[in-house]
């Protein structure tokens, strides 16, 4: 995960927006594959050490993908942040301001940093930290949407 930071820390300075967004991706479709062989769940019935060991991992993956992902997915990765159990902000209160000029605003998305703790590197959960009730991150979009946007992107 320390490699991955550094990789899309340079993306990211480079204006390869893409790239880092698919380096970031890359981790997580890696924990995935992660989760799938350790197969925690299966685990615990024979061996809770290791059930442990693979939950903690990926949970380490999961606290760097909330930072890796912030730049792309700032609300999201917020909520993140909480569920893995931080009281103070990942990057201080996210707050949508307009800028520009009274003619033409355009609305940005700006950061008051009072009492963040957010940094752009690799560090760990806290061992024993308590997470809070797992809720899904997204809502899943009805299919009539995913359809209606796509026929809008593509007309």
């Amino acid at each position: 995960a320390e490699q991955t930071f550094e990789t899309v820390g340079e993306l990211l300075r480079g204006s390869h927006f893409r790239a880092a967004l698919r380096t970031t991706t890359e981790l997580a479709r890696a924990a995935n594959r992660y989760l799938e062989v350790k197969s925690p769940w299966a685990q615990l019935k024979k061996d809770r050490d290791a059930a442990a060991t693979s939950l903690y991992v990926a949970l380490q993956v999961i606290n760097a993908l909330k930072i890796l992902y912030a730049p792309f997915l700032p609300f999201s990765s917020e909520k993140l942040h909480r569920l893995l159990g931080y009281e103070a902000p990942l990057f201080g209160e996210q707050v949508i301001e307009d800028v520009g000029t009274s003619e033409e605003p355009h609305p940005v998305l700006t950061y008051h940093p009072e009492g963040a703790v957010g940094q752009w590197k690799f560090e760990t959960l806290p061992a024993g930290q308590a997470l809070q009730k797992p809720k899904p991150l997204f809502k899943r979009l009805d299919e009539s949407i995913v359809e209606e946007e796509l026929a809008r992107l593509h007309g």
